[in-house]
């Protein structure tokens, strides 16, 4: 189990998994993640650093995780509102648990 609580330093981690050395993630069975915004500061959030925080979590999908547990975190919910399209209807972040779905096929 790897748990990732680093206050925005997750993400050089995250370039690392899934771009750099992605067969890394053959050794973690579980992730539980709280993702800060790249810049540490939410008042500082722009377009750039959404865009990169859902590629991050696209690539964890495609990699084999899939999300077990989501727990809402009602502090950023203002920082994300006004980046996010109308389009979609929830604005907030979430601390996530995520299982390596490759695991549960070697049960």
């Amino acid at each position: 189990m790897l748990k990732i609580d680093a206050e925005a330093a997750e993400w050089p981690f995250f370039r690392n998994l899934v771009d750099v050395e992605p067969s890394l993630s053959n050794y973690i069975r579980q992730l539980v993640l709280e993702g800060h915004t790249p810049r540490v500061n939410p008042q500082k959030l722009n377009e750039t650093d959404l865009i990169e925080m859902i590629y991050y979590v696209t690539r964890l999908s495609q990699l084999g995780f899939s999300v077990v547990h989501s727990r809402r975190a009602n502090w950023c919910c203002a920082v994300f509102s006004p980046l996010m399209p109308k389009s979609v209807p929830e604005k907030c972040c979430y601390e996530k648990n995520y299982v390596n779905t490759r695991f549960l096929n070697r049960m």
